[in-house]
């Protein structure tokens, strides 16, 4: 088949006819006559009237809008080209045949399945930016985006033809969606990014105004469904649009379906993308061996800490005890003197009782006693716990999980086994910038529950 001759002479350039698939536009925009899209309706016109053949026809019919309409410039033509034939009763037909004769032949000619899908790429920025005024459905007086009305009466004239035509307007209503959500997807990320990255200062906003925040394939539904509406004026009367509600109620159903399917896409990707992004903040296998011998360390420190007061305690009873046996001592020197029991003057007794006084307070004073005391460790238990914590906020649940677990397993941490919950609870409580913890509060909440279940079970010998 030789396909006919474009109305408007196209450049052979390869980058020019990816351009005409929805790519950059390249060459120079080209004159276009006001009535162009008429004259290829025309043609499309006599091409069915005089080829007997459909198949024929519609090969000659996509060859013809492809190779006059295949370029970027030329895509508001060919909605102009569908409007001309839907605002023509006898050749309405031609406003849906003209969309199925670009997609029937997707295998032998994938670059009219691009064609079509850029076209509809660029129906929607046309529908966001309200290219074209809104239409007023007659029956209703409802307002509908032009663009809505235009695939939306396409697909009526499809479904008019023959049902079977239903799998062409999946395709391209199908198509609709995915842009409309990639797009949304797309704005969602950028303001994720743009929150994260807590970018200040003037915004730039862009210089087409957003005329129509209703999507497209919404419209497009509400407004096949305005048309399937029929006044009955007697109650047997049958509804003549039934095929319309028909689609109406099919086009619904595809995109609950496909909306669905997007989303578990998208969420898996999310998850995917979260997934990567905790490998990146995860510590490594290196850091997590490095900190484990400041940890046990620390583990031991945390238990000379938690003794201190008990051996500080048990000190200061002997230091108090000997000082006031002196005390009594020396009360009990000047009482045997004043009542004469041993060969003592008053006064002797008296210098006897005041020297045991004074060399109790000396003996038994804390300056004395400072080697008996314990060593306070609080410091350097800080230092060392400020050793791992850096790692230990970069741990995810698994890592964490992990680690303790390889801690309760150490035969270092044997004897003080027991203390580990309560020095992991320190370590959470004394660690700066807990907000950044790569786990939550309810997953450290859990850790905690196992890491003592564990360490019970450990402790009896399980």
């Amino acid at each position: 088949m030789t396909p006919p001759k474009p109305l408007i002479a196209k450049s052979t350039n390869a980058s020019q006819r990816a351009a005409s698939i929805g790519g950059v536009q390249t060459e120079k925009k080209k004159v276009v006559p006001r009535d162009f899209a008429r004259r290829v309706s025309s043609k499309i016109v006599s091409i069915n009237a005089l080829e007997p053949d459909e198949t024929e026809a519609s090969n000659k019919t996509a060859a013809l809008v492809y190779r006059n309409m295949g370029e970027t410039q030329l895509y508001s033509q060919f909605l102009e080209l569908i409007d001309i034939f839907l605002a023509e009763e006898e050749h309405q037909k031609y406003g849906g045949t003209t969309w199925v004769s670009m997609l029937w032949q997707d295998e032998e000619f994938p670059d009219y399945v691009d064609f079509v899908k850029a076209v509809v790429k660029q129906t929607i920025e046309w529908h966001i930016y309200g290219e074209k005024p809104q239409i007023i459905e007659e029956s209703s007086g409802k307002p509908f985006s032009h663009y809505a009305y235009t695939l939306g009466e396409s697909f009526i004239q499809m479904m008019k033809l023959n049902s079977d035509l239903y799998d062409f307007i999946t395709i391209i209503y199908g198509e609709v969606i995915h842009i409309e959500m990639e797009r949304e997807n797309l704005r969602t990320k950028e303001k994720e990014k743009e929150k994260r990255r807590k970018i200040s200062g003037r915004k730039v906003s862009d210089d087409k105004q957003v005329v129509n925040v209703k999507k497209l394939y919404d419209d497009i539904i509400d407004y096949v469904s305005q048309r399937g509406e029929f006044r009955t004026d007697t109650l047997n009367q049958k509804n003549p649009n039934e095929f319309i509600l028909v689609l109406a109620d099919r086009m619904r159903s595809t995109r609950r379906y496909i909306i669905q399917d997007i989303m578990n896409r998208f969420a898996l990707e999310r998850k995917k993308q979260l997934e990567r992004d905790l490998k990146e903040k995860e510590a490594t296998a290196e850091e997590i061996i490095i900190v484990a011998k400041p940890f046990n360390t620390g583990l031991h420190l945390y238990w000379i800490e938690k003794r201190y007061n008990f051996k500080y305690l048990a000190v200061e009873k002997v230091r108090i005890a000997l000082q006031v046996l002196g005390m009594l001592m020396g009360t009990l020197a000047i009482a045997v003197g004043y009542i004469e029991i041993v060969d003592l003057s008053l006064i002797e007794s008296l210098i006897a009782g005041g020297l045991m006084f004074v060399v109790s307070k000396t003996l038994c004073s804390r300056k004395m006693f400072e080697n008996f005391y314990p060593v306070d460790v609080t410091e350097e238990l800080e230092k060392n716990v400020s050793l791992f914590t850096p790692v230990v906020r970069k741990m995810s649940q698994p890592q964490l999980y992990s680690f303790f677990y390889m801690q309760i397993r150490s035969e270092d941490n044997t004897p003080l086994v027991h203390l580990l919950p309560e020095y992991v609870r320190y370590i959470f409580s004394v660690m700066p910038d807990r907000k950044n913890l790569l786990i939550t509060r309810e997953e450290s909440n859990e850790m905690m529950d196992h890491l003592e279940l564990k360490v019970s079970r450990v402790q009896r010998g399980r």
